[in-house]
């Protein structure tokens, strides 16, 4: 029996990591990586959106990436302060949903390289499920790469994932 995988993607995050690396990289070719020999149960990227109902989402800059490459896109809009800064925090919204589904996981298969996940990569591997932190290794904090089970490091992988 083939292990169940869900793959969990910050994308605001890795795709500013892939910006200093000046790669785009291939979601597809990323999934269809993390996904052989495995079960894919679910494909999330979370994504940042413009709170301007008149830019569509097809066209958002985190968005664009993940549309028809396997990935479901859950957008959050992002939020407006009063000094003119811009926030959108997905953190949250991703962890509830990797927590929640964790009971019907082998492996997760987390893309970001944002330190915060470290105690949810913690709290997942005590409920016996495989962690995978796949990231930029020169944007990935040391104390998420140190906590995954496995840290795959897309500049690696670059020849092999990029956007053709």
């Amino acid at each position: 029996v083939l292990p169940r995988v869900g793959v969990f993607v910050d994308a605001a995050n890795i795709e500013l990591a892939c910006d200093r690396l000046r790669a785009r990289f291939d979601w597809r070719k990323v999934l269809n990586m993390l996904t052989e020999n495995r079960q894919l149960v679910r494909a999330i990227a979370y994504s940042p959106v413009h709170d301007d109902p008149g830019v569509s989402i097809e066209t958002q800059r985190f968005v664009e990436p993940f549309l028809d490459k396997g990935y479901k896109v859950v957008t959050k809009a992002l939020k407006r302060f009063q000094d003119g800064s811009i926030k959108a925090n997905v953190d949250i919204e991703m962890a509830l949903d990797v927590i929640e589904m964790a009971e019907r996981l082998d492996v997760v298969c987390l893309i970001s390289g944002d330190g915060d996940f470290q105690r949810l990569v913690e709290v997942v591997q005590s409920k016996g499920v495989r962690v995978e932190v796949i990231a930029v290794g020169t944007s990935t904090a040391s104390s998420l790469r140190h906590a995954a089970d496995t840290f795959i490091d897309l500049q690696q992988r670059m020849r092999d994932l990029r956007m053709n």
